[in-house]
C-alpha cells in the first residue's frame, strides 16, 4: 500500500524539495497504532514501526528518514549523507545536502519544516509547547543563517497538525510562558474555565517565524487537529500515553530536482 502523504501547497512548488506529513495509513501496525505508527516508544512491534519507516522513506524517494530522539528541547543537530549512527537527542535536524531525508515525530505537538530555496537548506523542528516556549524554532532557524547562510527573508514555512486551541487546554504555568516568551504570546492565549486557558501553537510558531524575518505569506500552517481528527492522525491527548506518532519528513533532491 503507497503512504499517503500531506502536503503544504506552496512548499510542493519549490523545486527539489519534497515534503509530507504522514496520517494513519500506509503502515503494518496493529491495534490501538493502526496502522502506520513511527514512535518507537509507544509500546508498539518494533519491526512494525521499521517497516513503517521503511515505507515513509520510500514515499519521498529516501533510503532512509533520519528521526531524533526528541527530548522537548531546543536543541539542532546537522545531519549529513556520512552520518552513520543513531541522531540522538534534539528536537530539530537540519541538513545542507542532497538526499538527506529528514524527519519529526508528533501526536499533538506540530513538527515545522523551514527550507531555503536559495542556498538548498533545510531544518525539520518538533515544537510542542514546552520546545516552543524554549525557542527550538528560533534556533533552528539560527542554525541555517549561521551555518548554511540561509536569509530569512529567504526561507518558507510549513506547520503542520497539531492540537487545536479549542482542544488544548492547559494550566497557568503553560499559559503564562507562551504570553511571555513569545512575540506577541497575549494572541496566542484565550481564557478558559478557572485559572486554565486555551494556547494556539500554531499561531505561537508563525509568531516566532514572523518575528525572525520569515515573510509572512512564506509561512502555512495545516488547519487540521489531531485531537479532532481521530481516523486520520494520531493524539496523545485524545489516546493516552500509548499514542502512536505520525511524522514531518522533508528532503532535498539532487540539484537537477
Amino acid at each position: 500500500m503507497t503512504v499517503p502523504l500531506l502536503t503544504f501547497p506552496g512548499l510542493a512548488r519549490v523545486p527539489g524539495l519534497r515534503h509530507g506529513v504522514t496520517t494513519r495509513e500506509g503502515g503494518v501496525s496493529g491495534g490501538s497504532w493502526r496502522s502506520l505508527n513511527l514512535g518507537r516508544s509507544t509500546g508498539d512491534l518494533p519491526d512494525a514501526v521499521t517497516e513503517n519507516g521503511r515505507r515513509v522513506g520510500e514515499a519521498i524517494g529516501a533510503a532512509r528518514v533520519r528521526f531524533p530522539r526528541q527530548v522537548h528541547g531546543a536543541a539542532v543537530r546537522i545531519v549529513t549523507s556520512s552520518d552513520a549512527g543513531p541522531v540522538g537527542e534534539a528536537d530539530a535536524l537540519a541538513t545542507g545536502e542532497a538526499g538527506v531525508a529528514l524527519g519529526v515525530l508528533g501526536a499533538d505537538c506540530p513538527g515545522v519544516v523551514i527550507a531555503d530555496p536559495v542556498r538548498r537548506a533545510l531544518a525539520v523542528v518538533h515544537s510542542g509547547w514546552r520546545g516552543t516556549v524554549a525557542g527550538v524554532v528560533p534556533a533552528a532557524v539560527g542554525v541555517l543563517v549561521e551555518r548554511f547562510g540561509s536569509r530569512p527573508a529567504d526561507l518558507v514555512a510549513g506547520v503542520g497538525p497539531g492540537i487545536s486551541a479549542r482542544r488544548y487546554e492547559v494550566g497557568p504555568e503553560v499559559a503564562d510562558a507562551l504570553r511571555t516568551r513569545i512575540p506577541g504570546g497575549d494572541r496566542c492565549v484565550v481564557k478558559g474555565r478557572g485559572d486554565r486557558a486555551y494556547v494556539d501553537l500554531a499561531l505561537a510558531i508563525r509568531a516566532q517565524l514572523e518575528a525572525l524575518g520569515v515573510r509572512s505569506s512564506a509561512i502555512e500552517a495545516m488547519e487540521l487537529c489531531t485531537f479532532e481528527a481521530t481516523e486520520l492522525l494520531f493524539s496523545h491527548r485524545r489516546d493516552g500515553a500509548g499514542a502512536g506518532r505520525h511524522g514531518l519528513v522533508a528532503m532535498w533532491t539532487s540539484a537537477s530536482g
